[in-house]
């Protein structure tokens, strides 16, 4: 009878860690049914920004060269990355690769 109460205590803790790992799986099924739904729209409307100037905006949780409110050149866009080039303070021109999460704002700038 020993030897049940083991085997019944090993199998509880094998299976105690499954709650956090379906609330995990439960979050990421979730951001790619919201990315599949929103992101989608958002690089369609993006992608026709290919070579136009614009002044970008990006949210202050990442670090990015390119400096808050920047004008520049979109070069290319996919569903996910949009790929810039601009001139920083001391007139060098800088390509950067960015994902479309950490922009907040676009507006073009007509020449």
């Amino acid at each position: 009878m020993d030897w049940v109460s083991w085997l019944a205590l090993i199998i509880i803790l094998c299976f105690a860690s499954y709650p956090g790992k379906v609330r995990k799986l439960e979050s990421k099924v979730r951001n790619i049914e919201r990315k599949q739904k929103g992101e989608n729209t958002m690089s369609k409307i993006i992608h026709e920004l290919v070579d136009k100037t614009c002044k970008i905006t990006t949210n202050g949780d990442s670090i990015l060269d390119i400096e808050s409110g920047s004008i520049c050149t979109v070069l290319d866009v996919d569903d996910e990355w949009i790929k810039i080039t601009y001139t920083d303070k001391k007139n060098n021109t800088k390509t950067q690769v960015l994902r479309i999460d950490c922009i907040d704002n676009i507006e073009i700038i007509n020449n």
